[in-house]
């Protein structure tokens, strides 16, 4: 099936590669006419300028993107089991990892199993053109999970450049990474791995990126394996667990135009095939296998009028899981989505949204957003939101079974309705923002433990509240940024759920980049946090680039350089002080 479905989609890229070469150039005021916003919020089909968007949203890009990555932004936690990618959840305001949601090119992924795999992201971070980070609700675009944000990568288009990384580090650290970019798609491999600073937290992750992007379309298809040491992922009773997961992602996006309507029909395919070991050196002792598959179609329409400007669309879902533990389960979903962007002038923006969604073995939920924004010069804006979002159960809450450990058939889906109030200030090297939010949610999935047992539950209530003020300044030399959340939650059963109440009280973050004498380039970030009922953590890192010939670098990195101690979840032993150099060489 696997190899059918690769063969159908190489065969695809093919002929589109075939089209760029052979056809005739657009002219020129065809492209004018095809110019997309210079930036795209989600996707340019449901995107709005920046200055309209009435939530609070992170656009991170260029070197911060590459240097500082996603957590440059408070509000955003990555809990990371393991570093350097190996296993990540996501955290935005203070949710659990399953209440988040990630898309390529504004198509959202899925993992029908559990979201712990949600950031199994089969590509390299060199391919990215940007990150935008969208808190607060996004159901009513989306559908399930939508639940506290969304996590949007976009693609570089492709480009002419060669690119080859090789780095080496503390525990036998070792990364190379290879980016052959012609002028119609790119190919990329990497390989990233090391011993683990304590027996069974040894790495070893394998990437590959095949893809073409332009104006017209988007074929991309990425490929991961990970084989890792899971010491205490899982469970504190043993060191020995280990796990590997590959996941296969293809997408294939088409933009169609007109002057007042934009189509963006895409399809996405998406494996993930998960195998965990409760004892490495004793496979045959416990093991899980688990095989999840999602087939997602997205019919974005999006039509300007003089009165308003239209979005409307259907997505179908096709999701199954094949699992030694959780059975074998199937998810049908359909989604209806209608968005309108009323022009009543050049400084007020209002939008109203929403999205019925059927989904198999669920009931049908309806979910919405109103959102204002008002400019009261070209640089300060003042926007405000408010929505409905909601999740529903993964097979895992659903139909897990062990002795100490059960799913619950009886969930019901999580509910939340969010609002919030801010502002976005920007003037020519001046960045600014600022936002209050409240988030109350209903019917709040969690594992609560009760004499020895620990079973899937819906908590009552949960409340969530706090502010982020986030800001950067661009100098001659330098530019600094800060970005600081606070976030307080409200619930009765908070001390005996696992995930609810696992959160950052305090998140601050100082980075800078700056270019130093002699071609030097420096990039600095000191982070503190304050763990709910736990200790502070305080985090430095720090990266020097060197530029040696036309095309050549060389850097120094050192990742949390007072070698503090910490977890960032459960028992999980986060790394140590870890150091590296890369030589570095485009062309």
């Amino acid at each position: 099936m696997i190899d059918k479905i690769f063969l159908f989609l190489l065969t695809l890229f093919i002929l589109n590669v075939n089209e760029n070469i052979f056809s005739a150039e657009i002219p020129l005021n065809t492209l004018e006419e095809i110019k997309l916003e210079e930036v795209k919020v989600i996707s340019p089909a449901k995107g709005q300028n920046l200055e309209k968007i009435s939530q609070e949203i992170k656009v991170i890009k260029g070197e911060e993107l590459l240097e500082f990555g996603a957590e440059a932004f408070s509000a955003l936690e990555l809990k990371e089991r393991g570093a350097f990618g190996v296993q990540a959840d996501i955290s935005i305001r203070g949710t659990s990892f399953e209440q988040n949601l990630v898309s390529l090119e504004g198509i959202r992924l899925s993992d029908p199993q559990t979201g712990h795999h949600l950031m199994n992201l089969p590509w390299e971070e060199n391919i990215l053109e940007s990150l935008e980070i969208l808190s607060a609700g996004a159901s009513a675009v989306y559908g399930p999970g939508g639940f506290g944000g969304v996590l949007n990568f976009n693609l570089k288009p492709s480009a002419k450049e060669y690119k080859f990384l090789a780095e080496y580090g503390s525990y036998d650290y070792r990364y190379i990474l290879g980016n052959f970019g012609f002028p119609i798609f790119n190919l990329v491999f990497s390989q990233k791995k090391a011993n683990g600073f304590i027996w069974n937290r040894d790495f070893d992750i394998r990437t590959f990126n095949l893809y073409t992007k332009d104006d017209k379309k988007t074929i991309f298809y990425g490929f991961q394996e990970k084989d890792f040491g899971a010491r205490n992922f899982y469970t504190t009773k043993w060191d020995t667990e280990w796990e590997q997961t590959k996941t296969h992602l293809f997408l294939i996006k088409k933009n169609i135009y007109k002057t007042n309507w934009f189509l963006e029909p895409a399809l996405l395919y998406r494996i993930n095939y998960d195998l965990y070991l409760l004892d490495r050196k004793n496979p045959d002792f416990y093991k899980n296998t688990h095989k999840s598959q999602v087939f997602r179609l997205n019919l974005p329409l999006r039509y300007e009028r003089t009165l308003a400007d239209y979005l409307l669309g259907i997505d179908f879902s096709y999701e199954t899981l094949e699992s030694s533990r959780l059975g074998d389960h199937l998810r049908k979903g359909a989604g209806f989505y209608f968005w309108i962007y009323p022009k009543i002038g050049s400084k007020i923006f209002l939008s109203l949204g929403g999205r019925y969604d059927v989904i198999t073995q669920n009931k049908d939920i309806f979910s919405y957003n109103l959102g204002f924004a008002y400019l009261f010069s070209p640089q300060f804006k003042l926007r405000s939101s408010f929505g409905f979002s909601y999740r529903i159960p993964s097979f895992t809450e659903l139909y897990y079974q062990s002795p100490t450990i059960k799913g619950n058939l009886s969930l019901s889906p999580e509910k939340a309705y969010n609002a919030e109030a801010g502002f976005d200030y920007n003037k020519e090297k001046i960045t600014l923002s600022g936002t209050l939010f409240y988030r109350y949610g209903k019917d709040i999935i969690d594992w609560i433990s009760k004499d020895g047992i620990i079973q899937a539950q819906n908590i009552e209530i949960l409340k969530t509240f706090g502010f982020t003020v986030d800001g950067s300044i661009d100098l001659k030399f330098c530019k600094p940024f800060i970005s600081y959340t606070y976030i307080n939650q409200i619930a009765k059963n908070l001390p005996s759920a696992r995930y609810s109440g696992s959160y950052l009280r305090h998140n601050f973050i100082l980075g800078i980049s700056a270019d130093l004498p002699y071609d030097f380039k420096f990039f600095g970030s000191l982070n503190y946090r304050k763990y709910y009922e736990r200790d502070n953590v305080f985090l430095v890192n720090l990266k020097i680039k060197k530029r040696l010939l036309k095309h050549t670098s060389f850097s120094l990195w050192v990742d949390n350089l007072f070698d503090n101690e910490y977890e960032e979840i459960g028992k999980v032993k986060a790394p140590p002080q870890w150091i590296g150099t890369g030589l570095e060489i485009n062309f």
